[in-house]
């Protein structure tokens, strides 16, 4: 049986309570319909098939707030829409999807991928501390106009460049998901591009700053003065931190390592925990199985660098670091220490391939010999040990204790 009849208020108000929702056509204007739902509760909408067979239906509003007569009306006007190729659906999609603001697309780009703690924290402090004027605003505001201003009002130069780069990804991440329903991009342009055209990115130099030979048996001396001093938290930083003069490992890579990716039996260690997602396998020479016996009778936690906290891992070393900083009169952050490995990797004349390898730097797709090279743990064993015991023999320069009496203070 069809579901027709005339729409009027007094019909309407007397059908039936349904056991589930049912549909009903106007007789007048097929394209008009009535829902009844089993509560009770009845809505208008234009139901219409468009070009390529595609049903559309677009709600019109309630019975009996909205009265048939008016229904027909606005049907009318929407069928109108429809034979024009215009789709109201559609463009209150669209328009939504244009409104959205700085901080949703944001949300919706961290959801998208597949960030390193590390690089969501870097990001975060972006959003919150150079773009808080505009995060619940339309990211259509933020045009070529204010990308200028931004950068220009940053005062620190890395962090300019760095804020732009995260508002450059947001832009592209925007391009390919908010889309009009032919596939066009509501956000076609990356203002961002602006900064490239007149030359504006600051274009901030890597810092040179390291541990030069000559410093390094004050720096020694100094860290194992501080070490004995410290916390056992504060012993464990230290130990990373001549852990990470000895392996060129990045600071992340240092306190995410694992005792259950150490073997001890094999002398082989491995970073899954690494920027580029690529594990690292590495040997353990005599300084660095020294520095991880050391660690088993410190803070019990299934991280190698321990802390004592909730985590039972280091989150922030900064305040030991910079103590033995302002004793030693050196550059001694995590990054300098990672530049004198491979300072001093090249001044020992280690190989290209291996010291890439070493400190875990991916090689070009198009390096062929690259491809070909398998570097294992033991191929480096040699080349690391050469590194480490140089860096040793000078830090040793001025009589210091070595790192296995340093670890019964």
């Amino acid at each position: 049986m069809e579901r027709q009849f005339n729409f009027t208020k007094q019909a309407i108000d007397d059908l039936p309570l349904p056991e589930t929702r049912v549909e009903y056509r106007d007789l007048k204007l097929p394209e008009l319909r009535l829902r009844v739902a089993s509560t009770g509760a009845k809505s208008f909408s234009v139901y219409k098939r468009v070009s390529g067979g595609r049903p559309v239906r677009i709600t019109l509003g309630k019975h009996p707030g909205m009265s048939p007569v008016r229904a027909r009306t606005m049907a009318l006007k929407q069928l109108a829409d429809l034979c024009d190729g215009v789709n109201p659906n559609e463009q209150r999609r669209v328009e939504a999807m244009s409104a959205v603001t700085l901080s949703e697309v944001y949300k919706a780009y961290k959801r998208s991928r597949k960030l390193r703690v590390t690089t969501l924290r870097g990001y975060d402090g972006v959003i919150r501390n150079h773009l808080r004027k505009y995060a619940d605003k339309s990211l259509k505001l933020i045009d070529r106009k204010a990308i200028v201003e931004i950068h220009a009002g940053i005062s620190s130069k890395a962090q300019a460049d760095l804020t732009m780069r995260v508002l450059r990804a947001i832009f592209n991440f925007a391009k390919y998901e908010y889309c009009h329903q032919d596939g066009s991009s509501i956000f076609p342009e990356n203002p961002v591009e602006i900064l490239s055209h007149r030359k504006q990115w600051n274009n901030v130099r890597r810092r040179q700053t390291h541990l030069r030979p000559s410093e390094l048996p004050e720096f020694y001396k100094k860290l194992l003065e501080v070490r004995a001093e410290e916390t056992p938290t504060g012993k464990s930083i230290c130990d990373a931190m001549l852990f990470a003069l000895l392996t060129g490992l990045r600071r992340g890579e240092i306190f995410g390592l694992k005792w259950a990716d150490v073997n001890l039996r094999a002398a082989i260690f491995t970073v899954y925990d690494t920027k580029n997602d690529l594990p690292l396998e590495l040997p353990i020479t005599q300084q660095i199985d020294g520095l991880f016996r050391q660690q088993k009778g410190g803070i019990q936690s299934e991280y190698v660098f321990a802390a004592e906290n909730e985590y039972g891992q280091v989150r922030e070393p900064k305040k030991v670091v910079a103590k033995v900083k302002i004793l030693s009169e050196t550059h001694c952050d995590f990054h300098d220490l990672r530049r004198t490995f491979a300072t001093t990797a090249e001044h020992l004349d280690v190989g290209t391939y291996k010291l890439k390898r070493l400190m875990n730097h991916s090689t070009g797709r198009d390096d062929v010999t690259a491809g070909y090279t398998i570097l294992t743990a033991e191929t480096l064993r040699q080349s690391a040990e050469k590194i480490q015991n140089f860096l040793f023999q000078r830090m040793k320069n001025s009589n210091i204790v070595d790192i296995k009496r340093a670890a019964r203070k």
